[in-house]
C-alpha cells in the first residue's frame, strides 16, 4: 500500500541521500525537511491540473448572515476540502456555468443556489493514481535536493524532469477517464487568480 513515508523516501533515494524516515514527525533531519514540503506540494500539484480523480461536486451552503458589499449578491460557503474551483452552476443539471468569485474560503457569485465541481484537497496516498504519485515523488524530491543534498542544480534538474515528462504523463493519464465535454461559447468562467472573470469557450482550460 502506497503510504506518506513511502512518498518521501521514494524522494530521498531519487536525490541519493542516504538515510530514510519512518515518519514524518520523527524529528529527524529528513523527516523535519519532508514535513515542511510535503503537504505544500501536494497541494500544489493537485491545483496544477483539473484532475478527474480528484473532482468532487457539491451543493454549497448558502451564507445568510454575510453577503458582498458590492458587484455580487451571494456568499457561499466552500469545502474544507477545496483547492480550486472547475465550475460553478445554479441548478443540478450544470447546463449553465456562473461568474463567480473566489474571495478566501467563500464563492460570490449571483445565484441563491449554487452547485460547485472543484478540485479537493486528497491525503491518501492509495487514493492517488501512481501517474499522480510519482509526479508527486519527484515534485518533492526536487524540494528536498535544496534542503538536504544542497543541490540547486539537482533540484532544477528534478523539477525539469516533473515539468517535462511526469507531469504531461500523469495528466494524459487522467485524461482518459473523461469524456470531453462540448460546452456553449457564450459561458463564463471566473479564475481564482484575482476574482477575474475571463471568457472560456469550450471547458474550463486544464
Amino acid at each position: 500500500m502506497a503510504s506518506d513515508v513511502g512518498i518521501v523516501n521514494a524522494a530521498l533515494q531519487l536525490i541519493k541521500h542516504s538515510k530514510q524516515i519512518t515518519s514524518l514527525t520523527s524529528g529527524t533531519k529528513e523527516a523535519n525537511a519532508a514535513e515542511v514540503a510535503f503537504a505544500e506540494m501536494r497541494d500544489l500539484l493537485l491545483d496544477l491540473h483539473h484532475w478527474n480523480w480528484a473532482t468532487k461536486r457539491v451543493q454549497l451552503a448558502r451564507l445568510g448572515s454575510e453577503t458582498p458589499a458590492f458587484q455580487w449578491d451571494f456568499f457561499h460557503q466552500l469545502p474544507n476540502d477545496f483547492i480550486r474551483a472547475i465550475s460553478l452552476h445554479n441548478n443540478s443539471d450544470a447546463r449553465d456555468y456562473l461568474p463567480f468569485s473566489i474571495e478566501g474560503d467563500k464563492v460570490a457569485s449571483d445565484a441563491e443556489d449554487v452547485f460547485l465541481r472543484y478540485i479537493a484537497r486528497e491525503t491518501d496516498p492509495n487514493k492517488m493514481p501512481p501517474s499522480f504519485r510519482r509526479a508527486f515523488t519527484k515534485l518533492l524530491a526536487s524540494q528536498l535536493a535544496t534542503a538536504l543534498a544542497q543541490s540547486v542544480s539537482l533540484s532544477k534538474e528534478l523539477y525539469t524532469q516533473f515539468e517535462d515528462q511526469d507531469l504531461p504523463a500523469a495528466k494524459t493519464v487522467d485524461a482518459v477517464q473523461n469524456f470531453p465535454e462540448d460546452l456553449p461559447e457564450s459561458d463564463w468562467l471566473t479564475v481564482r487568480n484575482g476574482g477575474q472573470r475571463y471568457y472560456v469557450p469550450g471547458d474550463p482550460p486544464a
